[in-house]
């Protein structure tokens, strides 16, 4: 089945993508068709989202963000030709979600937002800069004239503002006008700016903010500094400097950080793997609510044709525990399983947790030794009150009916 990314970038190949683009090298590539970005966003989104809800709106012109303003007074600014900003908009919409969390699952980091960008023509909005994340821009509506530079500095940080920084000064490397269905994507740090064509222009941006090296770092300071201030020698007041002499603080310091190399080279390889686990653990979305189900109440209204399904984008890990049980750990926590066959955890990880959606009655045929009351039920209304599992609210033909 094609991923999230792959149908962004289709018909470009995800892994030309990944070994030619990732974080080097900007491109734009053709819409196979104008309506390909219809389904995630459109005018009558936008207007919805206006009308209906309270989203993280700006105004912005001529690289000024405007003052805040009622609503009243939003069709005059955008007259005026102030672009109109929405952040977050997965946050309103399923589709986008869907899109912003799978691109999340299938790169494996944890902060990828959707954002809405609405210009007038011949206006521009920002003045050039760059992101400090990934950008990838999908053009819904309308028409807009893109330009985009060589970075000037490698890998900013969030901090590290591009206002700060000196602009290029050479030609863009790429300059294009962006149509419904193409697709741009910016580097981070490759400066860029925009402008809307003849006619108003609707575009979505995918932000992509990947771990870095520094967050290996804090996360190693934390927990070394967990580790360590027990210690009696890190605790200590360090030593006198008279005069200004420091060769007892050297000495003394120099023995602290020979203790913190020891520790470091000691547990080097549990630290690694502890700082990728809890990385890949890491979900910044909330759970996905399926009520009354998760509440305790109306289970397997279907009986065996009750449809379940695993909760949308959640990471799970499995782990032995003793000899006859196992623990499911997810980043809300973990759930133990008390004498649970090995062939009926190895149904839980290929099974259940490895496709779309099933029936109660798959499962009693994936486990034909398990009683239905006393096993199955109970072990699938455990999962469902934990959010492990959403119960569907319609019911579908078992695999045997289909085939």
């Amino acid at each position: 089945m094609m991923t999230n990314l792959e149908k962004i970038l289709q018909p470009y190949s995800i892994d030309s993508f990944l070994s030619e683009n990732w974080a080097k090298q900007g491109i734009v590539i053709p819409g196979e068709r104008p309506d390909k970005f219809h389904d995630l966003f459109s005018w009558q989104h936008l207007n919805d989202l206006l009308n209906y809800h309270k989203p993280e709106l700006r105004f912005v012109k001529n690289g000024q963000i405007l003052p805040p303003c009622s609503p009243k007074e939003w069709a005059k600014l955008c007259r005026e030709g102030a672009s109109l900003t929405i952040n977050h908009v997965h946050d309103h919409f399923p589709a986008l979600a869907d899109l912003t969390w799978g691109i999340q699952e299938e790169l494996g980091h944890s902060a990828i937002h959707a954002n809405v960008y609405c210009s007038w023509p011949a206006h521009q909005a920002f003045k050039i800069h760059y992101d400090a994340h990934e950008v990838l821009i999908l053009q819904i509506h309308g028409q807009k004239e893109w330009f985009v530079f060589e970075d000037t500095f490698k890998s900013p940080y969030r901090d590290e503002k591009s206002e700060y920084q000196k602009p290029p000064e050479g030609e863009p490397y790429i300059h294009t006008v962006l149509k419904p269905g193409d697709v741009l994507y910016i580097p981070r740090g490759h400066w860029h700016y925009a402008i809307a064509r003849e006619e108003p222009s609707v575009h979505v941006t995918i932000g992509i903010r990947c771990f870095t090296g520094r967050d290996a770092l804090k996360w190693l300071l934390d927990k070394m500094q967990t580790n360590l201030q027990k210690e009696a020698t890190w605790r200590q007041n360090l030593p006198l400097m008279p005069h200004g002499n420091t060769d007892e603080l050297e000495s003394y310091t120099g023995h602290l950080f020979d203790s913190l190399i020891n520790e470091l080279n000691e547990s080097k390889e549990s630290l690694i793997h502890k700082f990728a686990m809890s990385q890949a653990m890491t979900v910044l979305r909330a759970p996905e609510i399926s009520l009354p189900s998760q509440a305790g109440f109306n289970f397997f209204e279907q009986g065996l044709d009750t449809l379940l399904r695993q909760n949308k984008f959640q990471k799970i890990k499995i782990e032995r525990i003793g000899d006859t049980g196992y623990q499911l750990i997810t980043p809300r926590g973990k759930l133990k399983f008390k004498d649970l066959s090995p062939k009926a955890m190895n149904v839980l990880v290929e099974k259940i947790f490895n496709r779309e959606t099933f029936t109660i009655k798959d499962v009693t045929h994936w486990l034909p030794e398990c009683e239905l009351q006393t096993h199955i039920l109970p072990l699938l209304a455990g999962l469902v009150k934990e959010g492990i599992l959403i119960q569907e609210s319609s019911p579908r033909k078992t695999e045997e009916e289909n085939t």
